[in-house]
């Protein structure tokens, strides 16, 4: 891997050149210091992610509602009055969720032991086009 890092300043001689090859060829990574960052374009980033799934359990409670929650992530909760409102109400949820992780709280979410798992199923939802798309990764 080491003959693929570039240095940061080489980079920004170059950077329109770097970015074309990582949107349109392959990842790329550069140093600067001690520290590595990886780039890569956004259907890269799908295939790493493709195969992680939400599966929701959903029961009925005493008053006929629906309650949902999910495995991946047990702390996001639904209620609806049928199986497909929950998991509409679990894709909103989860949508808030990883916009919540991935800006104003990444550092406390991701150094925590309860929440650095999370960090690959918000990217996945991160990247959907619409909540349909993530309505559509919840299963039941």
């Amino acid at each position: 891997m080491l003959r693929l890092i570039e240095k940061a300043s080489d980079v920004r001689q170059h950077f329109s050149e770097f970015i074309d090859t990582v949107v349109r060829d392959r990842p790329g990574f550069l140093t600067r210091n001690r520290d590595i960052l990886a780039t890569l374009n956004l259907e890269h980033l799908q295939v790493l992610l493709e195969s992680l799934q939400f599966h929701a359990n959903i029961r009925q409670d005493e008053h006929g509602d629906y309650v949902g929650t999910l495995q991946e992530i047990d702390d996001i909760v639904a209620t609806g009055t049928t199986e497909q409102e929950v998991i509409a109400d679990l894709a909103s949820h989860l949508t808030e969720y990883a916009e919540e992780y991935l800006t104003d709280n990444f550092r406390f979410y991701f150094h925590s032991p309860n929440r650095r798992a999370h960090f690959p199923y918000v990217l996945k939802i991160a990247v959907q086009g619409n909540q349909d798309a993530v309505v559509s990764l919840i299963h039941a």
